[in-house]
Parts: C-alpha cells; sequence; structure tokens
C-alpha cells in the first residue's frame, strides 16, 4: 500500500553515508501519516520514491527533508513495488513531480515495466523519472537510456547527499519548465478558443452589415487608389515620387548594413531635355518622361528595385542586393530599351533620338559610410557621364562605357 513518510526503527542496515563520511541514523519522528493532503501540503513539490527497501526510502526523505525548492517544500509518497507505484502516480497523485524509481522490485524490470506504463499508457510525459539501481548489471545504463522514456539513471552506490541534491533540483527544473510550458499552451488554446468564439459571434452579425459595406467598399477603393497615387506615386509618369524614394532608399541602407550586403544606385537624366521641351512643347515633354518611366521599369526584373522620379527629367533607380556588375547590366538594358523607343529629338545635340545619361554607384553600407555618400558618388558618376559627351553611363571611381 501506498505510504507517505513511513518510517522504521534504526538498525545497522538503516545507516546511509553522505558526503564528507557523513553517517545520519534515520529519524523514527518522520512524518508517517496517510492522510488528503491540506491546502499547503498541495503547494508542494510531489516526489514518489518507488523502491522495494524501506531503508532508501528513509534515506531519501532524511537527506531531503528540510530541502525546498523556489520556497516550496517537498512532500514524498512511497511506494514498494511496481504495482504500487501504478496506483500512486495513476489514481493517487498524478501530479507527481519527480519520481526517483528502483528497477528491480517484485521482479527484475518492475522499475521499467512501470516506464512504459507512465509513459504509454498513462501518457503522462511531465512527470520526470530519476532510475535508480544497484544491480547494474541487470538494466545496462546506455539501452536503459536508449530504450526507455527515463530522464536520469544513478546507481545507488552513487548517491551520496550532494549528488541526490544535485539530481533532485534538476529534475525539478526540468519539472517546473515542462509544467509552465503546458500551462501556457492550455492559456493559448483557451485564449484561441475565445478568439474563436469572438469570430463566430461576429459572423452571426455581418450579415447585416454586409449590404452596407458593399455600398462603400467601391468609393472605398477608389479613395485608397487616389492616397496610394497621392502619397507614393509621381502623377505624371505614375511611377514612385520622390518622397517614395527617399523612404525605401533609407529603409534599404537601415536593412542592408545589418546584413552587410551592397546597395547600388543609378540616377538618370534626360539629356537636352530643355532644347526638347522648347521644340516640341511641354506635352509632348510630359508624354517623353512617361514613356522613359516605363521603359525604365521594364528594365527592373526584381520586386525589391525601384525606379522613382527623382525630380523633373531625372530618375533613380534603387537596386538593393545589387553588386556594380549587376548595376552595369540594368544600366545597358536601360539603353537598349530607350534606343527601341527610338522618340525623335532633332534639336539636340547628342543625338537625333531622345538619350540618357546615368551615374552609377554601389556600396555595402558600413560605419564611416552614409547614405547621402551612395546619392553623393551616384550623382558625381552622372556629372562625369554628361562631361564627357553624355548617352553614356559612368561608374564612381570605376571605368566609362559608350552607350
Amino acid at each position: 500500500m501506498n505510504q507517505v513518510h513511513t518510517p522504521l526503527k534504526p538498525s545497522n542496515e538503516d545507516l546511509f553515508a553522505f558526503d564528507n563520511d557523513e553517517i545520519l541514523l534515520f529519524d523514527d519522528t518522520l512524518d508517517s501519516r496517510e492522510a488528503p493532503l491540506s491546502d499547503e501540503e498541495a503547494s508542494t513539490w510531489k516526489i514518489a520514491i518507488v523502491d522495494d527497501e524501506p531503508t532508501v526510502h528513509r534515506a531519501t526523505q532524511l537527506a531531503l527533508r528540510n530541502f525546498t525548492f523556489e520556497g516550496k517544500p517537498i512532500t514524498f509518497f512511497s511506494a514498494y513495488s511496481g504495482e504500487e507505484g501504478k496506483q500512486l502516480i495513476a489514481t493517487g497523485h498524478p501530479d507527481t513531480a519527480v519520481i526517483l524509481l528502483d528497477v528491480a522490485m517484485e521482479t527484475h524490470d518492475a522499475g521499467l515495466k512501470l516506464v512504459e506504463y507512465i509513459r504509454e499508457e498513462l501518457h503522462n510525459r511531465t512527470v520526470r523519472i530519476i532510475l535508480r539501481t544497484g544491480h547494474p548489471g541487470e538494466a545496462p545504463e546506455e539501452s536503459v537510456i536508449l530504450n526507455y522514456d527515463i530522464n536520469d539513471y544513478k546507481l545507488k552506490v552513487e548517491l551520496t547527499r550532494q549528488r541526490l541534491l544535485t539530481s533532485a533540483i534538476a529534475a525539478l527544473r526540468s519539472y517546473r519548465d515542462i509544467t509552465t510550458i503546458e500551462q501556457q499552451k492550455i492559456e493559448l488554446s483557451q485564449a484561441f478558443e475565445h478568439l474563436q468564439q469572438l469570430k463566430d459571434r461576429l459572423q452571426d452579425h455581418s450579415y447585416n452589415l454586409e449590404l452596407e459595406v458593399s455600398k462603400r467598399t467601391a468609393a472605398l477603393e477608389n479613395a485608397n487608389k487616389e492616397l496610394h497615387r497621392m502619397v507614393l506615386l509621381d502623377g505624371l509618369t505614375q511611377v514612385a515620387n520622390r518622397r517614395c524614394f527617399d523612404e525605401y532608399l533609407q529603409q534599404q541602407w537601415t536593412l542592408l548594413s545589418r546584413l552587410q550586403q551592397p546597395l547600388s544606385l543609378i540616377l538618370a537624366d534626360v539629356d537636352e531635355f530643355k532644347r526638347y521641351n522648347d521644340c516640341y512643347g511641354h506635352l509632348a515633354g510630359d508624354d517623353c518622361l512617361k514613356q522613359i518611366a516605363q521603359s525604365i521599369s521594364l528594365a527592373l526584373k526584381r520586386p525589391t528595385d525601384l525606379v522613382a522620379r527623382y525630380g523633373g527629367e531625372e530618375f533613380a533607380i534603387v537596386l538593393p542586393l545589387t553588386h556594380i556588375d549587376g548595376a552595369r547590366q540594368v544600366a545597358e538594358t536601360i539603353a537598349s530599351i530607350m534606343a527601341q523607343l527610338k522618340i525623335l529629338h532633332v534639336t539636340s545635340p547628342v543625338s537625333d533620338r531622345v538619350t540618357l545619361s546615368l551615374g552609377i554607384s554601389s556600396m555595402v553600407p558600413q560605419v564611416g559610410l552614409s547614405l547621402e555618400t551612395l546619392i553623393a558618388t551616384a550623382d558625381n558618376a552622372l556629372y562625369q557621364a554628361k562631361q564627357e559627351g553624355r548617352n553614356r553611363y559612368c561608374v564612381y571611381e570605376a571605368s566609362k562605357l559608350e552607350l
């Protein structure tokens, strides 16, 4: 039958050696009550001792009797066979934190069968099981650890008081963490269930709102589109505006600074655009800028690439995660598409077609560099392209290539 703090009279067999050769004699005053736990007793760590040797029970209780963990004391429960252990864990104290379990009791593998019962039939994965044996040859440590769901394996001859304390603390910490996680899972499940109930209630009331929502949806979509256009898009060219460019470039600079990856920038300027406006008129100039913006957009293949109207007849192309060679390829693609447009420009001293000058800069954001440095170097490269005759791209402090 299960027992709580069961004492026996001291005898020569009741001596238990601890560290520093300390010899402790079992105390007959250990509580042998077998009564329901009070509220105060319920707020304890439950440790079950399942062993057919009474001396082991009393030695363990004596070693840990004054021990507290996180302000809570220990309550011991005793079983002297595997079958008693089953009853103790299954019906008496399923919230046991730690089991100190002997391998060989009424049978040579009674303890191992109890482990299987707890884990497989009771589905109790929470309780920490410390297997103890006085006959290691009957239950080799390696095979037991591999084949059974136990948490520690100790030889009885090794169980000094200090080692017993260490094992108990480690097991209680593990039990505490597991129960905390399980409680959090329960709370999350309850919260999810509550949210699901709220969702169901909202769905029940949603039908009466659908008609009103449908009436307002079209107007809201139109308003959102207009707001998006005003905030992020350039009204003329329908590509990103300067505000969007500034914010996006700053975001990418910050991100790639953490990742230590390259960021490339291309600044493009329409060659002799004033002459174009003077010759063909501002409406034609607006249409020209629209075609150029859409052509540049076609040259960008990745969703992270961005083209923006930088100002007037200038455009900026942001190329995250792009080295200088990749930026060159984008510039060459833009030039190729521009050549296919064949927008007539008879007053240009550069070409009889509209052309672009481009400046390229690429760097990995890091300490000592700033976002302004990237813009300034791209601008310097653009200036260099204009100085060298326009209709080309230049790379900051790199070789030049005519388009």
